[in-house]
Parts: structure tokens; sequence; C-alpha cells
């Protein structure tokens, strides 16, 4: 039958809006008069342009969000070098080496202040960790977020043994034993391999 044919089509209705934005950025770009008729709006074109150009700027914008917390830790990496050094210097802490903090958890560990030495051992992992650019030094980063960074590393036990100890070092109300120093001594000698 000659008149059976479909009425609405959204397919039809989607390229309708498609090709009546462009021939009206066309005619934005093109210095055409603007008051000029604009297109003739069918039916369901009041609710398809605002669509397709609300998923257009969803798309965009959620496009925006990923790539920016992709791309923010390199591009506060070296902000945030700079500003720690900074921040350190004016508390009083002073840049050192994986070595001197070694150092200093031994001086610490002979005295018998496992407290402090388990904290030297603590430093020399975050300061090795910046060393190896695996995870930049932030004086304001938190053990938990250490814990969740050392995640991605291929072995993250000793890691979280260092960050437990610490946690327990600084704010732990129990004292620190001779017996966690070893485990964490032990720790810091396998993340040296």
């Amino acid at each position: 039958m000659a008149g059976d044919f479909e009425k609405h089509n959204l397919d039809w209705q989607i390229q309708q809006v498609q090709q009546q934005a462009g021939e009206w950025l066309e005619r934005v770009f093109s210095g055409v008069n603007p008051q000029q008729q604009l297109p003739n709006w069918t039916s369901f074109d009041w609710l398809v342009q605002p669509l397709f150009w609300l998923v257009v700027l969803s798309l965009l914008s959620w496009t925006g969000w990923q790539s920016y917390h992709f791309l923010r830790p390199y591009w506060f990496a070296s902000r945030n070098r700079v500003s720690d050094q900074a921040a350190a210097s004016e508390k009083g802490l002073e840049v050192q080496t994986v070595d001197q903090w070694l150092r200093r958890s031994r001086q610490a560990q002979q005295r018998g202040d496992y407290r402090e030495a388990c904290r030297m051992l603590y430093l020399a992992m975050v300061q090795q960790l910046d060393d190896r650019q695996l995870i930049p030094e932030s004086v304001s980063r938190t053990d938990g977020e250490y814990s969740y960074l050392v995640q991605t590393l291929d072995r993250p036990q000793p890691y979280q043994i260092l960050i437990q100890a610490h946690e327990q070092a600084c704010f732990g109300e129990n004292p620190v034993s001779a017996e966690l120093f070893d485990r964490c001594w032990q720790a810091y000698q396998e993340i040296q391999v």
C-alpha cells in the first residue's frame, strides 16, 4: 500500500537535529544576518536538541574531570616537592638522605628508644620511595594515603608493616617494643632489595 509509511523515526529526528545544529553553527560563524528566520522545528525538536547538547556537554565534562584526576599527580608533583621542602625548613626539619635516617634509627635503637627508631625507619622508607620516584614525598601525606599508594607496588606487605608501626609509634598509647622494631628492621631490609 502506498499510504503505509512510518510517521516518526527517532534516528531521522536525531539526524535532522544534527543537520539543523550544523546549519545554525555555519550561519553563526559565516557572519550571515542573524535576523534570518530560524529553521522550522518539528514536534520533538524542542526536546531532542537540548537533550543532544546536554549529552555532549556531559561527555565533555566527564572527560575533563577524568583527565584532571589522571593528570593531577603529575601537575602538582613538582609544586608539592618545592612547597614540602619549604614547609620542612620552616618546621626545622631538614631534608635527609636514607642513610641519615637509618643512622638515626640505629642510634635511637641503641638508646632503647624504639618508638623513635621505628619512626626513623618509616622516614627512611618515605625518602626511599621518593628517591626511587615510586611515590613522591609530601609533608601533608598521611599514613592512610601512603598505605593506599603502596598497594600499587610489587610487594606492599613490608611497606604496610612500617606504616602500621609508624601509626602505633606516633598515635598509639602502648610502648613500642624491641620486637616491633626488629619486625620493622626486617621489613625495611625487604624493601631495600
